[in-house]
């Protein structure tokens, strides 16, 4: 191993070590209005890597039935690898099931309304409930789990989605074939931003070396004159 990659590693991992020390604080409850509240933690799980919790309280999103919420989407930079993820289990029961992916925005209504745009070297992850028996009804927790390489930590755009079925729509809400939906957001403990590579490190660690070699030469420079 060379001088510089020995610095770089050196430097790499106490890059790691202190954004690890970060993570310990990285915990964070958040209310959305009364309508939902979202703890949020983060937690190292190998180089560069992270996973992401959320919790998500359903306080009184909902109009009795099988309605609530029923969609989450996080901003997730597009040069990040997904190592895992992990969706609720179906709050009503089979055949309610809850899917998961990245697209360019999250499409409430399933008919192309752009109701949350993934900003420029974003994606939008998004767990979906598929079937009303997924919907997480008022009073209720859904859990999610998201583990990604290449990624920094910090406070990112989240959106939730309610699903109200096709009884009265609130004033929010975006209709489709599906029903009537809404959504909220906030800023959430969440994946920022990509992180450098460990050849970037080497090279920044080489180019501060070269301005102290530089500094020393006019220092010696000026004391020979």
């Amino acid at each position: 191993m060379t001088k510089y990659a020995s610095a770089a590693k050196m430097f790499q991992l106490a890059a790691i070590a202190a954004a690890f020390a970060l993570s310990g604080a990285a915990q964070a409850t958040t209310t959305l209005t009364n309508e939902y509240t979202v703890t949020t933690s983060v937690s190292a799980a190998g180089v560069n890597t992270w996973t992401f919790d959320y919790s998500v309280l359903n306080n009184n999103q909902g109009i009795g039935g099988q309605t609530g919420f029923d969609g989450f989407t996080i901003f997730v930079p597009v040069t990040a690898s997904l190592v895992s993820s992990t969706a609720p289990a179906p709050y009503n029961g089979a055949p309610g099931f809850w899917s998961q992916g990245s697209s360019a925005q999250l499409d409430l209504a399933g008919n192309g309304t752009q109701n949350l745009v993934a900003p420029a070297g974003y994606a939008a992850y998004t767990w979906w409930g598929q079937n009303t028996q997924s919907v997480y009804t008022p009073g209720s927790t859904a859990n999610f789990s998201i583990t990604l390489s290449n990624v920094a930590v910090g406070n990112n755009t989240v959106g939730l989605s309610t699903y109200f079925g096709f009884g009265a729509a609130t004033a929010e809400s975006t209709s489709s074939q599906y029903g009537n939906y809404s959504t909220f957001t906030g800023n959430f403990v969440s994946p920022v931003a990509a992180v450098p590579e460990p050849g970037s490190y080497a090279m920044l660690l080489a180019g501060l070396g070269l301005l102290g070699f530089v500094a020393r030469r006019r220092k010696s420079g000026r004391h020979a004159a």
